[in-house]
C-alpha cells in the first residue's frame, strides 16, 4: 500500500497534479485503526491520471466518466478509487450536486464532518504534509462529529444516517451545533425527500456495523423511521434479538467456517424490517430496490416463521420433518427462525439440522438403482427422495440397508 501511495505521488509530479490520499482513510490512520480502502483526490482529470498511470505499470482501471472517477486495482491485493478534486454547488435541497473541478480545499469542503475532511499529500515535495482546514484532528482529539456549515443536512439529509453511525462506530458524540442542524432538517421532514436508493445504501451501510443496534436505536430518538416505512418503530424486543443474532453468527462462524458463508447484514436487516406486515415488506423491498437475496430471505422468514415454529416447538419432531422445513432455507432464515422463535425444542431441532442431517447423502447412486430395474423418471426421484428421508431418520445406515429399501419400495 505504501508502495502503491509513493508511486501515484511519484506519477502526480510528472503530470504537474496535486494528489492527496483523503476521507476514511486519513481518519483512520490517526485513530490506529485498519483501513484499505485509498481515496485518492488530484487536482486535475482523474480518468486521466488512472489510465496513464496504469498503462504505465500494468495495472487495471474501470472509468466512471459520468462521476469522473476511476478504480485502480491489480497492485498489492487491494484497490484505489480515483476522483478529481471538485466543488459542489445544490440547486435544491436533498438532490444529487452540480460539480466541477476544484481544489483540494475546496474538495474537502463538500465532505461530510470534518473528521472526514482531512487530506495528506502525496507529492514528492510536500510528501505527508496534513491538509485540515477545518479542524478534523482536533474534532478527532476530542470525539466530536462535527458537520462543516449549517446547510449540510438540507443539501443532503442522508448525512443524518452517516452522523449517527459514525457517531456510535466510534462512541464520539454529535456536536451540540450539529445536532440541531440536524433536528431543524428533521423538523422540515428533509429525510423524506431523499431518493429511496440513497437512503437504501446508507442503511446498508449501518446494517453492515458490527453492532447495529446502537445506530438504529439513536437514529430512531433523533427522527423515527417513518422515511423508511410508516408503520416502522423501534421494537422493544430488539435489543434482545440484535444480541442473539450477534451470538449466533459467531457461534456458526465458530462451527460453520467451511459450510455454505452467511450474510451477518441480512440477518440484521431482516430483523428491522420484520415486524412490518408482509405486504409493507414487500412495498419497502420494491420502493428501496434492496438487494434481491437480502429481500427473498426476509419474505422467505415471513412466510415461513409460523410453519416453522410449529413444526419444531415439538419435542418429538421426526429429523426428517425437520429435514424437510429448513433444508430449503437460507442458513441465515434458519438462524433467525431460532432468534425469533425463542424456544428450546426449535433451538435444539435447528441445531440437530445443522450439525447432524444437513449434508446427509445416500451410499446409494442412481446407477445402483438404475440396476434394480428403475426407470429414470418422477418414480425414480421419489424412491430416493424417501431413502434420504430414511437415512435421516436412522431407519437406514449403510448401502446394503438402502438398497433393502429400495427393492422394498420399488414393489410398492
Amino acid at each position: 500500500m505504501a508502495d502503491f501511495i509513493r508511486l501515484a505521488g511519484r506519477f502526480a509530479d510528472q503530470k504537474g497534479m496535486g494528489a492527496y490520499v483523503v476521507g476514511g482513510f486519513v481518519r483512520d490512520l490517526f485513530l490506529g485503526v485498519a483501513n484499505y480502502d485509498i481515496d485518492l483526490v488530484v487536482e486535475g482529470d482523474a480518468i486521466a491520471f488512472a489510465e496513464g498511470f496504469c498503462e504505465k505499470f500494468s495495472l487495471h482501471a474501470v472509468t466512471h466518466k459520468r462521476f469522473g472517477t476511476a478504480t485502480i486495482s491489480g497492485m498489492e491485493g487491494f484497490k484505489a478509487d480515483i476522483a478529481s478534486a471538485r466543488k459542489e454547488t445544490y440547486e435544491k435541497p436533498a438532490v444529487l450536486p452540480a460539480v466541477s473541478f476544484g481544489l483540494i480545499q475546496d474538495d474537502l469542503f463538500r465532505r461530510d464532518f470534518t473528521i472526514n475532511a482531512m487530506a495528506i499529500a502525496i507529492n514528492a515535495s510536500c510528501f505527508g504534509r496534513l491538509m485540515d482546514f477545518y479542524g478534523g484532528q482536533d474534532d478527532l482529539k476530542k470525539g466530536f462529529i462535527r458537520a462543516l456549515h449549517p446547510l449540510s443536512f438540507i443539501d443532503d439529509p442522508t448525512r443524518i444516517l452517516r452522523a449517527v453511525r459514525f457517531e456510535q462506530r466510534f462512541d464520539f458524540k454529535i456536536e451540540r451545533q450539529t445536532l440541531s442542524w440536524i433536528k431543524e432538517a428533521v423538523r422540515r421532514s428533509m429525510l423524506h425527500l431523499v431518493q429511496k436508493h440513497r437512503l437504501r445504501d446508507e442503511l446498508l451501510l449501518i446494517f453492515n456495523e458490527k453492532m447495529p443496534l446502537k445506530p438504529l436505536k439513536r437514529l430512531y430518538a433523533l427522527c423515527g423511521f417513518s422515511y423508511i416505512s410508516e408503520g416502522l418503530r423501534f421494537q422493544r424486543h430488539w435489543p434482545h434479538y440484535f444480541q442473539q443474532a450477534s451470538k449466533r453468527i459467531a457461534w456458526y462462524r465458530e462451527h460453520f467456517a467451511n459450510r455454505r458463508h452467511i450474510e451477518p447484514y441480512a440477518i440484521y436487516f431482516s430483523l428491522f424490517f420484520y415486524p412490518l406486515p408482509l405486504k409493507d415488506i414487500k412495498k419497502a423491498m420494491l420502493d428501496f430496490a434492496f438487494h434481491k437475496g437480502a429481500s427473498s430471505r426476509l419474505v422467505s422468514l415471513k412466510e415461513n416463521i409460523h410453519t416453522i415454529r410449529n413444526g419444531l416447538s415439538k419435542k418429538n419432531a421426526m429429523p426428517s420433518t425437520v429435514w424437510r422445513l429448513l433444508e430449503p432455507l437460507s442458513y441465515e432464515v434458519v438462524l433467525l427462525a431460532e432468534i425469533l422463535s425463542r424456544h428450546k425444542e426449535v433451538s435444539r431441532h435447528i441445531e440437530d439440522f445443522l450439525f447432524i442431517y444437513n449434508g446427509q447423502r445416500l451410499h446409494l447412486k442412481g446407477e445402483d438403482l438404475a440396476g434394480l430395474g428403475v426407470e429414470p423418471g418422477p418414480h425414480f426421484k421419489k424412491i430416493l427422495d424417501k431413502l434420504l428421508m430414511a437415512k435421516i431418520d436412522g431407519i437406514v445406515r449403510d448401502k446394503e440397508e438402502e438398497l433393502r429399501l429400495a427393492q422394498k419400495l420399488m414393489q410398492k
